[in-house]
């Protein structure tokens, strides 16, 4: 396929390294690991009799990873120190604290996942981000710290302190620290730019963190419909959840004027949001208020905010522009809950099963309000995930034609809905059916979602993959100015740039998505891409060994061992590619035996993608990778026959 996720756990064996105090506490977690496929081993597992020592090291051994369990008793315990130790020197160690105890020396340059005040909820952020962490690629020896997209560790923070640490600002850093490196962009910020950071969760409760989150992305969402202002991205900023920054220094960072904070506490049926809008460059407060209402009023108290900030930043509002603040929202509570659940599962992502949920979430939503666009419009994104990333080829028609069904429902509840236009573009363009229909949803979402960074993104690899540059390209390089920091984005626009053959800036983009994320898949194969197609196969080889995604790994050292002599291990890639049970490498094939000049193979691999529904054939058309083939008339046939003739002519694309 031409969008890979990440492989499942299954197989995957971990060690859980603990106190023997603490086994009630990581029992919940053993449990949740274990629902999420993972074989735990753990000295419960020890049977009567055994040789307790030679039983723990053969267990440790034979794991994929070590997890440690550091807490007030475990640091203490030699046993749990020497396992740490070994998890450590074979690059195998993620960390977890149980409390606020610090690790023992020697492992404290390492990110933790704390599961400090964690109540067992198996949807919390606190389980999927050490989802992640186990994700996340290890081999050979030396020390290879995890390092944890966000911190869970100030949470509950109240408001008055971010309060007080905006008010007393803190030392300006160069907006050079990351935010314009790539676009240019210089001097003052713009004076309708604006930032949402996440909300603080004042539950008591972290696992209501998915609620002030969510509502806080809702606001980002919502600002974004309004023309005049620049709105920062989702990803970038969450970057400072949790944050001591002040806001001088996140100002600065993210390119914004102005930083909007808040506070949620959520109390049975009732809700309390405090919000603050703050002028960065002097971390003073413009405006502060706090709303008292009943969850089923939550979407109004969204518009007031919105409105609130509109007119603090002087941006005039049309009636469109206030009724656009509700539109495909829920009209029940409990609905909207869902909705939010499952938001939180889809960002979090990572696994078939996350999916999954996320999907149940979205499914429940629709079921206690069934005109609520929004969750029709994430359902349908959902399902076109789990049809891309892991369906096999026999069951992709019938993925595909769920997701499209949500899209439609979703449009036809809110025509003008910007995510449910963008959700209808993307089942029909990833489908391979309607790529005038997807040109034409796209239409409609950019005329109402072209502020939103992640709107802006998917419409700019759309454009691209079709050929139209002139398009995509303003559109990718405009998400990054929205969404600095985050490396999707980075990762996009450097897709973009390769389709485009600008193959030294393909890199640079790429480069900024591995600074931002060094796991970042695909980067390293995509980086390898365009060092091959500039000779250097030496260098490309180099880049494809780091790839952790093996179908992106294999495909790129297939060809790049082609070139550099070594046939035999050219040849064994490939089969390795081949040897996918699903057939879902079809594409890759192709372009391996196309860039290896054979186009009798590399059509027929093709024809046989197409055929099984394999999405990656929609890439066809601009890839440079199958570049070879494109003197020859059965390659114009075979785009032909895609029935896209309504997409923009690529052969010559932009200098």
């Amino acid at each position: 396929m031409d969008q890979g996720g990440r492989p499942g756990p299954a197989g995957k064996r971990l060690f859980l390294s603990y106190a023997s105090a603490d086994r009630a506490r990581v029992a919940p977690i053993v449990a949740a690991l274990t629902a999420q496929g993972y074989t735990v081993w753990w000295d419960r597992q020890i049977a009567g009799g055994s040789a307790y020592a030679r039983e723990i090291e053969a267990a440790l051994k034979g794991c994929d990873i070590v997890l440690v369990a550091w807490s007030a008793v475990s640091v203490d315990s030699d046993w749990v120190r020497d396992e740490a130790a070994y998890g450590r020197d074979q690059r195998r160690l993620v960390p977890l604290r149980l409390d606020h105890a610090e690790p023992p020396l020697g492992f404290r340059q390492y990110q933790l996942v704390s599961f400090a005040g964690w109540k067992g909820d198996p949807e919390a952020p606190q389980v999927h981000q050490l989802l992640e962490a186990l994700q996340t690629p290890r081999a050979g020896s030396g020390p290879a710290p995890y390092a944890a997209p966000t911190s869970l560790e100030t949470i509950g923070r109240r408001l008055l302190d971010r309060r007080a640490l905006i008010a007393g600002g803190a030392v300006l850093v160069p907006a050079a620290a990351g935010a314009w490196w790539f676009l240019g962009r210089a001097g003052a910020a713009p004076a309708h730019s604006i930032a949402v950071l996440p909300f603080a969760n004042l539950s008591n409760d972290p696992a209501q963190d998915y609620f002030s989150d969510g509502l806080s992305e809702e606001l980002i969402d919502t600002l974004a419909r309004l023309r005049p202002l620049e709105v920062v991205g989702r990803t970038s900023a969450f970057r400072f959840k949790g944050s001591k920054e002040g806001a001088r220094q996140i100002g600065a960072k993210l390119g914004v004027s102005h930083l909007l904070d808040g506070a949620v506490r959520r109390d049975g049926a009732t809700v309390r949001v405090s919000t603050q809008l703050v002028d960065a460059p002097t971390g003073f407060e413009q405006w502060s208020q706090s709303f008292d209402r009943d969850m089923k009023d939550i979407l109004a108290v969204q518009s007031e905010i919105a409105q609130a900030v509109a007119r603090a930043l002087e941006v005039r509002l049309l009636g469109s522009d206030i009724a656009a603040f509700s539109l495909g929202g829920a009209s029940s509570a409990d609905a909207y809950d869902d909705y939010l659940r499952g938001r939180r599962l889809f960002d979090a992502g990572g696994s078939e099963a996350v999916y999954r949920r996320a999907l149940a979430r979205f499914d429940a939503a629709i079921a206690r309000d069934p005109g609520f666009a929004g969750a029709h419009a994430a359902r349908a994104r959902a399902l076109l995930v789990l049809a891309n990333e892991y369906t096999p080829p026999a069951g992709l028609r019938a993925g595909f034609d769920a997701a499209l069904a949500a899209a439609r429902q979703a449009t036809a509840l809110a025509p003008d809905l910007a995510e449910a236009q963008a959700a209808l573009a993307g089942v029909l363009a990833s489908s391979g059916r309607d790529t005038a229909g997807a040109r034409a949803a796209w239409a409609r979402a950019m005329a109402a979602g072209s502020g939103e960074a992640d709107i802006l993104t998917r419409f700019g690899q759309f454009s691209c993959e079709i050929g139209d540059f002139a398009a995509g390209l303003p559109a990718a390089r405009r998400a990054a100015v929205l969404d600095p920091l985050n490396p999707r984005v980075f990762r996009s626009l450097g897709y973009a740039l390769f389709g485009a053959r600008r193959w030294a800036e393909s890199i640079s983009a790429m480069r900024r998505a591995l600074d931002l994320s060094p796991g970042a898949e695909g980067a390293h194969a995509a980086i390898g891409d365009a060092l091959l197609l500039q000779g250097n196969a030496a260098g490309a080889k180099a880049e494809y060994d780091r790839e952790p995604l093996a179908w992106l790994r294999l495909t790129g050292q297939a060809i790049a061992l082609q070139r550099l002599g070594d046939r035999a291990g050219a040849e064994a890639a490939l089969a390795a590619l081949a040897a996918d049970p699903h057939g879902a490498t079809l594409y890759q094939q192709a372009q391996v035996l196309a860039q290896w000049r054979q186009p009798d193979r590399a059509l027929a691999a093709l024809a046989a993608a197409a055929k099984a529904g394999d999405p990656g054939v929609v890439l066809a058309r601009t890839d440079p990778m199958v570049g070879p083939l494109r003197s020859d008339p059965r390659f114009a046939a075979f785009l032909a026959g895609l029935g896209r003739a309504s997409t923009v002519a690529a052969a010559a694309p932009p200098t």
